[in-house]
């Protein structure tokens, strides 16, 4: 009888753990500042201007904000996190190998403007 309870109880909190990442994480205002100044930024991008230093300042911003969610444990932003990171870092890669079309800075922007909404969305979102 000991023997199943115990079982019982470890299949209870192992259960618990995977339901537990699950549920969104709380509102946070560190996040939602830093999440409309990547917001910001993004919008920002100009393609005429020279990319390598509004690049590095955008990554700098995300990578700061996966830092601090990845620290404070909310697990439910590091993929979406992680996506956006590496759209900035095939971008720079791209600037660094040499010229880049203006149509191909114009896709890259658009598509950073919508990751940086659809993470907006999500950290504005919570209660």
């Amino acid at each position: 009888m000991k023997r199943l309870l115990i079982v019982l109880v470890l299949i209870g909190l192992s259960g618990c753990s995977s339901i537990l990442d699950q549920i969104p994480s709380r509102w946070d205002s560190n996040q939602s500042v830093v999440v409309t100044d990547i917001q910001q930024q993004t919008r920002h991008i100009d393609c005429a201007s020279d990319l390598k230093p509004q690049l590095h300042n955008l990554f700098t911003r995300l990578e700061w904000y996966d830092l601090y969610a990845t620290t404070k444990g909310t697990k439910d932003m590091a993929k979406l996190d992680q996506v956006m990171l590496t759209t900035i870092k095939e971008f720079q890669d791209k600037v660094d190998a040499g010229p880049i079309s203006p149509l191909y800075c114009d896709l890259k922007k658009k598509v950073l403007i919508q990751q940086a909404d659809i993470i907006a969305k999500t950290v504005q979102g919570r209660f």
